[in-house]
């Protein structure tokens, strides 16, 4: 069943998810695995309580994964030295209890690698997807852009025709009366399409 969640996080949401994180933590389980859990309860997907407890929730939990992640510690050096302690008895309990410490150690340095790297792999797809969006943005003003600046071009080419047209009409209307002749007066004149008079002969 796919998941669709488009509502934003409550502060209940936020909790229940800081919570279970922690829960986790103390229990030496993964944070992936608590991303699902409460993807379940919220109708989430894991991927979205990833991102949503790296990018606003984990900063405001500093103290308390560390406090956490030391009582995961002491949970697992405890139980491997049981562990050990049973198996073999107490002959060699104290040898045995610092391999299981460092043993210990290590298993947590991987498990934290292993969520290191998920949360990183969660925050850059998401970051490319934002990326992709930014682009397809860009590109689009681009182009409006051209088309508007040729839009522009063409009018002030208009513009430019038109102020001609008008000034030699302006200028016809306003010759000199005394510049006029008979043969001026007698004759026929029409305009061409640039703005240009010509005389009509009385043969046309």
């Amino acid at each position: 069943m796919t998941k669709v969640r488009q509502d934003a996080w409550s502060h209940e949401d936020d909790v229940l998810l800081a919570d279970t994180v922690l829960n986790h933590i103390k229990r030496g389980s993964t944070q992936l695995k608590a991303f699902e859990e409460v993807g379940d309860q919220l109708n989430r997907t894991a991927a979205a309580c990833g991102f949503r407890w790296n990018a606003v929730v984990r900063d405001q939990y500093d103290n308390k994964i560390a406090d956490a992640k030391r009582e995961r510690k002491n949970h697992q050096r405890k139980d491997a030295a049981n562990a050990v302690a049973h198996t073999f008895g107490n002959h060699n309990h104290r040898e045995a209890r610092a391999t299981a410490q460092t043993d210990a150690a290590k298993e947590q340095s991987e498990s934290m690698s292993i969520d290191d790297v998920i949360s990183f792999l969660q925050q850059y797809k998401h970051q490319s997807h934002d990326d992709s969006n930014v682009l397809e943005q860009n590109k689009a003003l681009t182009e409006e852009n051209q088309h508007l600046r040729e839009r522009l071009q063409k009018i002030e080419q208009d513009h430019d025709s038109l102020m001609q047209v008008i000034n030699r009409a302006r200028n016809m209307m306003f010759l000199d009366e005394s510049t006029l002749t008979d043969s001026f007066m007698s004759s026929s004149f029409r305009m061409d399409e640039n703005g240009n008079l010509q005389q009509v002969s009385k043969a046309d």
